[in-house]
Protein backbone atom coordinates (compact mmCIF):
# COMPACT_ATOMS: atom_id res chain seq x y z
CA UNK A 1 0.00 0.00 0.00
CA UNK A 2 1.24 3.47 -0.90
CA UNK A 3 1.28 6.01 1.90
CA UNK A 4 1.01 9.75 1.70
CA UNK A 5 4.66 10.03 2.64
CA UNK A 6 5.64 7.78 -0.26
CA UNK A 7 3.58 9.83 -2.69
CA UNK A 8 5.08 13.05 -1.38
CA UNK A 9 8.63 11.66 -1.58
CA UNK A 10 8.09 10.35 -5.10
CA UNK A 11 6.54 13.63 -6.17
CA UNK A 12 9.46 15.58 -4.70
CA UNK A 13 11.97 13.32 -6.45
CA UNK A 14 10.26 13.77 -9.83
CA UNK A 15 10.08 17.53 -9.28
CA UNK A 16 13.80 17.66 -8.46
CA UNK A 17 14.62 15.60 -11.54
CA UNK A 18 12.54 17.85 -13.77
CA UNK A 19 14.16 20.95 -12.23
CA UNK A 20 17.57 19.43 -12.84
CA UNK A 21 16.70 18.64 -16.47
CA UNK A 22 15.30 22.15 -16.95
CA UNK A 23 18.50 23.67 -15.54
CA UNK A 24 20.60 21.51 -17.87
CA UNK A 25 18.51 22.51 -20.89
CA UNK A 26 18.75 26.17 -19.86
CA UNK A 27 22.54 25.99 -19.46
CA UNK A 28 22.91 24.30 -22.82
CA UNK A 29 20.71 26.87 -24.55
CA UNK A 30 22.73 29.71 -23.01
CA UNK A 31 25.98 28.12 -24.22
CA UNK A 32 24.55 27.73 -27.72
CA UNK A 33 23.31 31.33 -27.73
CA UNK A 34 26.72 32.58 -26.62
CA UNK A 35 28.48 30.52 -29.28
CA UNK A 36 26.07 31.76 -31.95
CA UNK A 37 26.72 35.38 -30.96
CA UNK A 38 30.48 34.82 -31.09
CA UNK A 39 30.23 33.21 -34.52
CA UNK A 40 28.09 36.09 -35.76
CA UNK A 41 30.57 38.71 -34.55
CA UNK A 42 33.58 36.85 -35.94
CA UNK A 43 31.85 36.35 -39.29
CA UNK A 44 30.95 40.03 -39.40
CA UNK A 45 34.53 41.08 -38.60
CA UNK A 46 35.98 38.64 -41.14
CA UNK A 47 33.75 40.08 -43.87
CA UNK A 48 34.56 43.73 -43.18
CA UNK A 49 37.09 45.44 -45.40
CA UNK A 50 40.41 45.62 -43.59
CA UNK A 51 40.53 49.43 -43.62
CA UNK A 52 37.37 49.74 -41.55
CA UNK A 53 38.81 47.96 -38.52
CA UNK A 54 42.02 49.91 -38.31
CA UNK A 55 42.01 52.64 -35.71
CA UNK A 56 44.55 55.38 -35.62
CA UNK A 57 45.43 55.28 -31.93
CA UNK A 58 47.79 58.22 -32.22
CA UNK A 59 45.06 60.40 -33.70
CA UNK A 60 42.53 59.21 -31.12
CA UNK A 61 44.97 59.87 -28.29
CA UNK A 62 45.72 63.37 -29.62
CA UNK A 63 42.02 64.20 -29.92
CA UNK A 64 41.39 62.97 -26.38
CA UNK A 65 44.33 64.97 -25.07
CA UNK A 66 43.12 68.12 -26.86
CA UNK A 67 39.62 67.66 -25.47
CA UNK A 68 41.00 67.29 -21.94
CA UNK A 69 43.14 70.40 -22.43
CA UNK A 70 40.13 72.43 -23.60
CA UNK A 71 38.07 71.14 -20.69
CA UNK A 72 40.74 72.13 -18.14
CA UNK A 73 41.21 75.54 -19.79
CA UNK A 74 37.47 76.17 -19.69
CA UNK A 75 37.34 75.24 -16.02
CA UNK A 76 40.29 77.53 -15.24
CA UNK A 77 38.70 80.41 -17.15
CA UNK A 78 35.45 79.93 -15.25
CA UNK A 79 37.37 79.97 -11.96
CA UNK A 80 39.22 83.10 -13.04
CA UNK A 81 35.96 84.88 -13.86
CA UNK A 82 34.47 83.79 -10.53
CA UNK A 83 37.51 85.05 -8.59
CA UNK A 84 37.52 88.36 -10.47
CA UNK A 85 33.82 88.80 -9.80
CA UNK A 86 34.33 88.04 -6.10
CA UNK A 87 37.24 90.50 -5.89
CA UNK A 88 35.26 93.22 -7.67
CA UNK A 89 32.30 92.65 -5.37
CA UNK A 90 34.56 92.92 -2.31
CA UNK A 91 36.21 96.03 -3.72
CA UNK A 92 32.82 97.70 -4.26
CA UNK A 93 31.68 96.66 -0.79
CA UNK A 94 34.75 98.15 0.89
CA UNK A 95 34.68 101.31 -1.29
CA UNK A 96 31.05 101.85 -0.33
CA UNK A 97 31.85 101.13 3.31
CA UNK A 98 34.69 103.68 3.42
CA UNK A 99 32.69 106.31 1.51
CA UNK A 100 29.73 105.87 3.85
CA UNK A 101 32.00 105.95 6.90
CA UNK A 102 33.77 109.07 5.61
CA UNK A 103 30.44 110.76 4.89
CA UNK A 104 29.11 109.81 8.33
CA UNK A 105 32.30 111.09 9.97
CA UNK A 106 32.06 114.40 8.10
CA UNK A 107 28.40 114.83 9.01
CA UNK A 108 29.14 113.97 12.62
CA UNK A 109 32.03 116.43 12.66
CA UNK A 110 29.88 119.19 11.14
CA UNK A 111 27.09 118.48 13.61
CA UNK A 112 29.51 118.39 16.52
CA UNK A 113 31.21 121.67 15.61
CA UNK A 114 27.97 123.55 15.08
CA UNK A 115 26.50 122.35 18.37
CA UNK A 116 29.45 123.57 20.39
Amino acid sequence: MTTTTDIFTDSRRRFSESQKKLAEVWDESQKQLSESQKKLVYTWIDNLPTGMIQVNLSDTFQKTLNFQRELVNSALQAQQVAVQLAMETQRQFWDNYFQLTQKTAEETQNTTTTNW
